[in-house]
């Protein structure tokens, strides 16, 4: 069973009642020691006294504790109100208060209030990232339903067409499943600390190249790999966030990208129209189709994902001056000194 102690009210009755009995104990005190005879004749009328001193003194203190704490005990019912009402989180704020309030009752409130606009604001991150997904999932899904349906039905297709939308069924389903994978990189990000091991940048960058070499080769776009470099971090999450800074650059080069390393950094660069937007607000998740330039069934999460995988090294996500006049991303470390929370 849980305990509970005294509360505030009584602590401040205590207080009250206990500081305006006290100087009637001195007096009786003083008294005893310079005439005790008096002390002795008049022993019941002291008595009654003290204990009527007393008596007034607790109803005071009891009094003014209640005056003390009605700013406070009025700030409670606030919040007992926010819990039975049966508004939505949106409509939701604290009533106003019927009376001034004291200077660190009013900064509670404001910390309150404070505190109910960051819940908002984390409900409607989640309202977004709920509709987000609900879009970016049902578009690759619809897709290979309808493809599906096709070929259950198609009877006479030849064996070439059969393949190409068994091949596009593969792409829509290789778009779910990278979403998917991007989701749950975001969540574990928030939990997982990195494991840091020494990375060699140049040759992480080609392993890149040659996983999205078939995809570049549709699109006619060339890969290639600059430069060299080591850095401690941790090698999937530094993966995840240059596959997705590849698949961005993919989305918009014309015919060129550029994975460039070197001691302590790399730079994804495409010669496509560059950013629609400052990197801080892409990079933002959920968010990146609210801005205008940027095409639809992105949910921001790939940029988001960068940027985290920096942060959590101590590092810098920013966007950089290329040679190929599209997008410069660069993630940079900042010591380049490799130590022991050093990215790129």
């Amino acid at each position: 069973m849980r305990g509970y102690a005294p509360s505030l009210k009584f602590w401040l009755t205590l207080t009250i009642g206990t500081l305006a009995f006290l100087p009637n104990l001195i007096v009786i005190f003083v008294l005893s020691r310079s005439s005790p005879e008096l002390l002795a004749q008049q022993n019941v009328r002291i008595a009654v006294w003290l204990l009527s001193v007393g008596f007034f003194a607790t109803a005071i203190g009891y009094l003014l504790a209640n005056r003390l704490l009605a700013p406070l005990d009025e700030l409670t019912r606030s919040l007992r109100y926010l819990k039975v009402s049966s508004r939505t989180l949106a409509d939701l704020s604290l009533p106003p208060p019927k009376t001034p309030l004291p200077q660190e009752v009013a900064t509670l409130r404001e910390q309150f209030e404070t505190l109910i606009q960051h819940l908002r604001g984390l409900t409607e991150s989640r309202e977004a990232v709920f509709a987000t997904l609900a879009h970016d999932l049902k578009t690759p899904l619809i897709a290979a339903v309808r493809a599906t349906s096709y070929l259950i039905d198609a009877d006479e297709i030849s064996r070439e067409q059969r393949i190409q939308m068994l091949r596009q069924l593969q792409e829509e389903f290789d778009r779910t499943y990278r979403l998917v994978e991007n989701l749950l990189t975001a969540s574990k990000l928030e939990t997982t600390r990195p494991q840091l091991e020494l990375v060699n940048i140049g040759a992480m960058l080609d392993d890149l190249r040659l996983r999205y070499l078939k995809d570049a080769a549709k699109r006619g776009i060339a890969i290639e790999v600059t430069g060299s470099g080591e850095t401690r971090a941790d090698r999937m999450m530094l993966e995840r966030a240059g596959a997705n800074l590849i698949e961005n650059a993919l989305r918009h080069a014309r015919s060129r990208i550029i994975l460039r390393a070197g001691p302590g950094f790399f730079e994804v660069e495409d010669d496509g129209p560059g950013l629609p937007a400052p990197l801080e607000s892409l990079s933002q998740p959920f968010h990146s189709k609210k801005l205008k330039g940027v095409r639809s069934g992105s949910s921001g999460l790939g940029l988001y994902i960068a940027r985290q995988v920096a942060e959590l090294h101590k590092g810098v996500f920013r966007s950089c001056q290329g040679t190929l006049g599209g997008a410069c991303i660069r993630l940079e470390a900042n010591d380049r000194r490799l130590s022991t929370y050093t990215l790129l």
